[in-house]
């Protein structure tokens, strides 16, 4: 099977020399390459469940991550993604039963700027969010903003509930973010139902 792919930047321009990697349910690298002059890449894989795939470039030091979860290839696969200095990690997308057209969106923001700086808390302080569900943008019914702790630190992370008709259907739900400097950070995850 082939997965294949471009990464770019938030203006849309390639990223050379990104490293995208596909990795196992304990984050070992399973597979790994590197953009080519145009952001392109490329696996020659074998069909299955890869619970990981990540694209970066500069890490921690000029960009974050990109990530999407739960790739089930069994034809070939389109996936591009876009890197800056936001990443959205832990991102998990699920429906509760008895709550009408929509699902809950879980995630944890992080900031590079905040990193650097040392904080521990290294979500940015405001950030304005979009939620695809298959290509279509959904609604955002309510935004929570809860914590996680990491040993005795709170990191904020988010709990959102999103409208959509495909509540159990949906195949990938995209979630984009930017902050008030207008940083931006992805994250994907495809539905393994």
């Amino acid at each position: 099977m082939i997965l294949y792919g471009y990464i770019k930047d938030k203006y849309n321009l390639p990223v050379e020399q990104a490293t995208v990697e596909l990795k196992n349910s304990s984050f070992e690298t399973l597979y790994a390459t590197c953009t080519d002059t145009e952001g392109y890449y490329k696996f020659d894989i074998p069909s299955g469940y890869y619970p990981f795939f990540f694209a970066v470039k500069g890490y921690k030091e000029t960009g974050l991550e990109y990530w999407c979860q739960d790739i089930v290839l069994n034809a070939d696969l389109q996936l591009d993604a876009k890197i800056d200095t936001l990443e959205i990690y832990g991102l998990h997308a699920f429906s509760v039963k008895g709550a009408g057209n929509g699902l809950m969106v879980y995630f944890r923001p992080m900031a590079l700027d905040k990193f650097l700086q040392g904080c521990q808390d290294i979500a940015p302080d405001k950030i304005d969010i979009s939620i695809l569900v298959d290509g279509e943008k959904s609604p955002l019914v309510n935004i929570n903003k809860v914590y996680e702790y990491g040993g005795i630190h709170k990191m904020t992370a988010y709990l959102i509930q999103i409208a959509t008709k495909k509540v159990e259907s949906w195949h990938k739900l995209d979630v984009e973010i930017w902050d008030e400097n207008q940083n931006y950070g992805a994250a994907s995850i495809f539905n393994k139902l």
